[in-house]
């Protein structure tokens, strides 16, 4: 990657993705979708001058896999990282804006590019299987919880009610006999 004289730096959302070119330190958001990856293409032409460039984005599952794929589609280099390399790298950082880790996962493959290697997509079968394991450990977790939460509600509705301190079966006074 040491060729490379542009690395933009890409931060994924659900909904937008924040691209972040390196050495011209021009920022812009796109859509989420391959309108938005076709446009994002186009201005890193535009802006880059053509110059070699790679791309560099923290892996978060689903909505950068879309990116992947495409990217990986149109024979352009990127390189898919661990989003806790990309924050250890970092430092502490005061304020969180999707524009500023877009900044920082460019500055971490610019700083980096020596070492890092180009990313490719995992087979459709390996894909297939991350999703559904990952599908099973959400089931695992929410199996988990509802068992907690049933064995709460039956400790709950078998205890007796609230009963006066020293009267073991004494009926509950009605609101007009509480004395306070």
């Amino acid at each position: 990657m040491k060729n490379y004289e542009e690395v933009v730096g890409i931060d994924v959302s659900k909904k937008t993705i924040d691209a972040y070119c390196h050495q011209r330190q021009v920022h812009k958001e796109f859509v989420n979708d391959v309108i938005g990856y076709k446009s994002l293409i186009k201005w890193v032409l535009k802006v880059t001058k053509e110059s070699a460039v790679f791309y560099c984005f923290e892996n978060t599952g689903y909505y950068s896999l879309k990116l992947a794929l495409y990217l990986h589609s149109q024979d352009i280099v990127y390189v898919e990282e661990s989003p806790l390399k990309i924050k250890r790298s970092s430092g502490v950082v005061k304020e969180k804006t999707d524009r500023l880790d877009a900044k920082l996962i460019a500055r971490y493959a610019w700083i980096y590019r020596e070492e890092l290697t180009p990313s490719t997509v995992k087979s459709m079968s390996h894909l297939e299987l991350g999703r559904l394991l990952a599908l099973r450990d959400q089931l695992v977790r929410n199996n988990a919880g509802l068992k907690g939460t049933l064995k709460e509600m039956k400790v709950l509705l078998s205890s007796p009610t609230i009963t006066p301190i020293g009267t073991p079966n004494a009926p509950i006074p009605k609101a007009n006999q509480i004395l306070l």
